[in-house]
């Protein structure tokens, strides 16, 4: 090449890397980076594997890469959950819990995939120039710098880009040796192999792609076809054999016995073996069981034709006109034998999409997409041809690469959720594909910008995805969803039938699913039928409850049931009306509806105005009995009112977001001698002048010395610690005196 070839790649590769850099920090961790990178980095810091048991440590460790060297990483290894090798909580702890600033790491961690992805665009280029000739070389550049499903992968701490790269690059070295019998070529072709299966199990179909290859590409030499088909034979085991050391490399040279495998005997890089035939076998016998979305229909299982309708509403026109002129040109010179490398791995991809285990997204077909590339740049021979179809030609290709440049630019930052014209509006996007097609988690900044865009301090969020919506500035209470909350009273009072007026944001895949697991009712639906008023990316959308004035409300108690388990005939909602929910966890916790049908008898509590922030008023207490001996046990009842400041706690991360104390301390008010701690009411539901009464049991130690304890009450939220501040005769406090018990 001349010097201004080298500096026209080198700026389509500026081009294309500039794009991912911008946009990483505008997107949250989409759902599967942060198992990843923790898995990666752990590897990288202590060379133990024990975290990478549903993929391969290549691109986790690759992504880590971006850590080492900084001194404000915490590896959290006296965890709990880094003993028992548990993956998924031990991600949490380590991106959201223990270090304060994960976003800020996961952007530094997806710096070195892009570098993967301007690796890829090089095998693509050089590729396509040995292959097809300089024209196409540049026509593949250009439209694998402007792919939108390229440079989303290349800022993800993922798998899919760097089996991608490996993947095209092995089969790039392997046409090499099969038209110029080179050993390094052969060497190479195999420790790019041993790459691409180090990155993601799928790896393996390389071997199926390989042999397809050697069968078909045409026999260069004076040797037979069964006599070049036995050194093809002999190559690709050499290949094999260069592949499973770089494999065995990456696994420090593990060796042993396969557990749960049908190999009774010792391998090498056992532990790839373990969870590849683990993994293959779940998602095969689909005992890891979650719902998938397509085209309307939901199913536990898959579909056939899933990863074909993706390829063809996902990709963009451009590059699948080119593509489809690429391989009639390929037909009309009957070059089919030549460019079977190119064909072959789209072919065998497309029949694995067609078995319905892989029903989740185009990432699963993303390692076709460099080589339908390539065969769109086949149609850069029409260049080729007279002068009048050369110009045609060359018109048609300019303003079919316009269209993707444009189109593309256009889409920043949001290339993870592209759709092209075939789809429609983006308001029809959804009810094609979801998951990591569309809706990923990755557009909590964007949610927050519109929150602060439309002044919403809080909103009710269904998110498909596993970041902490708080790391982002996301203020929210929390739906029924994939974030870290599968269960609690918040969660148990959401009515899906008449929800509460106010803002709503779901996720896309929240709002197609509508469920959790197939046992689950349909949680969302009332948002189906609603236009969103705004939307967060593409992927999240915002939606505003108001219902007319003269609705009639009807305040319904529901004890210890999860609302939606239940029919709107069970919780006896009217047609017309509006059904608030009063949830409480069990018969001891009582909500008066706006204080309604509250009537103690006389005396039946001791008189206190204790405000807590305007949040909740403790109006009143209850000890029972006020004399006890060691061992019994006293029932102190609370008497709460509902204030007008919603709860000012953070949302919650996990359980409850409020919690009440009562103590029983000593002369020392800091020394506890016993206590109760909860919360048996959602706060979903809870209105400005609700009573809640509670009961809170509390057991007095059998050693506890004769004398009189006073209590103290207070409220807190579980996950920050912050207490709600009172003022009691004056002075500030955290806690209200509510009389004492006399332990005899």
């Amino acid at each position: 090449m001349r010097w201004w070839e080298w500096l026209l790649l080198t700026a389509a590769l500026a081009a294309f890397l500039v794009q991912a850099f911008l946009a990483s920090p505008r997107k949250s961790a989409s759902f599967d980076e942060q198992y990843h990178l923790a898995a990666g980095y752990s590897y990288l810091r202590t060379g133990d594997f024990r975290l990478d048991t549903t993929h391969p440590p290549l691109m986790g460790a690759i992504g880590g890469l971006g850590l080492l060297g900084r001194n404000d990483v915490v590896l959290p290894l006296d965890d709990p959950s880094w003993a028992v090798g548990d993956r998924f909580l031990f991600s949490d702890v380590f991106l959201w819990e223990t270090n304060d600033n994960g976003p800020q790491l996961l952007v530094a961690a997806r710096r070195p995939i892009m570098l993967v992805g301007a690796l890829l665009l090089v095998f693509m280029f050089f590729f396509a120039r040995q292959l097809l000739g300089p024209p196409a070389a540049w026509l593949v550049l250009i439209l694998a710098a402007f792919d939108p499903n390229l440079l989303a992968n290349a800022r993800l701490v993922t798998t899919d880009l760097g089996l991608t790269a490996f993947l095209l690059g092995a089969i790039w070295f392997l046409w090499r040796w099969l038209e110029g019998q080179r050993t390094l070529d052969l060497i190479l072709a195999g420790v790019l192999a041993g790459l691409a299966m180090a990155a993601k199990y799928t790896g393996v179909m390389f071997w199926p792609i390989a042999f397809l290859i050697v069968l078909v590409h045409p026999v260069r030499s004076q040797r037979t076809y069964w006599a070049a088909l036995g050194r093809r034979a002999l190559a690709l085991a050499g290949m094999g054999l260069i592949a499973y050391a770089v494999l065995w490399a990456i696994y420090r040279f593990d060796f042993g016995i396969a557990a749960g495998t049908p190999f009774p005997f010792p391998l090498p890089a056992p532990f790839y073996w373990q969870n590849f035939w683990g993994t293959f076998n779940r998602i095969v016998g689909l005992q890891d069981i979650r719902l998938n979305y397509f085209m309307g229909e939901t199913s536990a299982g898959g579909w056939w034709d899933y990863l074909g309708v993706a390829l063809g509403v996902k990709t963009p026109l451009p590059t699948l006109i080119l593509t489809v002129g690429g391989v009639i040109t390929m037909l009309w010179r009957r070059r089919w034998r030549e460019q079977v490398v190119l064909w072959a791995p789209p072919l065998a991809f497309r029949l694995l999409g067609a078995t319905g285990i892989l029903s989740i997204g185009y990432r699963h077909i993303l390692p076709a997409l460099p080589f339908l590339i390539l065969l769109a740049g086949g149609s850069a021979g029409w260049l080729r041809a007279s002068n009048p179809r050369r110009t045609l030609a060359l018109a048609g290709q300019g303003l079919l690469i316009a269209w993707l440049v444009v189109g593309t630019l256009r889409f920043f930052p949001d290339q993870d959720s592209y759709f092209n014209e075939l789809a429609g509006p983006w308001q029809n996007w959804s009810t094609l594909l979801v998951d990591s097609n569309l809706d990923w988690g990755q557009d909590l900044p964007a949610l927050r910008a519109v929150m602060e865009e439309l002044n919403i301090e809080r909103i009710n969020l269904a998110y498909f995805g596993k970041a902490v919506p708080e790391k982002y500035g996301v203020s929210y209470h929390p739906l029924a969803s994939y974030l870290r909350f599968v269960e609690g009273p918040e969660l148990s009072a959401y009515n899906p039938y008449t929800p509460e007026p106010g803002w709503y944001a779901i996720s896309a895949t929240s709002l197609r699913l509508g469920m959790m697991t197939p046992e689950t009712v349909d949680l969302y639906a009332y948002f189906r039928d609603l236009e969103p008023v705004a939307r967060a990316g593409y992927s999240i959308y915002l939606y505003h409850v108001t219902y007319p004035d003269d609705t009639p409300v009807d305040r319904i108690p529901v004890i210890g049931s999860n609302v939606s388990l239940l029919t709107p005939e069970e919780l006896g909602l009217i047609p017309g009306h509006r059904g608030q929910i009063k949830w409480m966890q069990s018969p001891d916790a009582l909500i008066y509806g706006l204080g309604q049908g509250f009537d103690p008898s006389p005396g039946a509590y001791t008189p206190v105005d204790a405000n807590f922030d305007d949040v909740f008023t403790l109006f009143g207490y209850d000890v029972d009995p006020r004399t006890v001996a060691p061992g019994d046990a006293i029932t102190v009842t609370l008497y709460w009112r509902v204030g007008e400041r919603p709860m000012p706690m953070p949302a919650p991360t996990r359980g409850q977001p409020l919690s009440a104390f009562v103590h029983m301390t000593g002369e020392d008010a800091t020394q506890i001698q016993a206590q109760y701690d909860g919360w048996r009411t959602a706060l979903r539901g809870l209105e400005p002048g609700d009573v809640i009464v509670h009961q809170a049991i509390i057991d007095i130690p059998a050693d506890q010395p004769p004398g009189r304890y006073p209590l103290r009450v207070g409220l807190y939220s579980p996950q920050s610690g912050e207490r709600l501040s009172v003022v009691e005769d004056g002075v500030v406090s955290d806690h209200v005196q509510a009389g004492g018990v006399e332990v005899e």
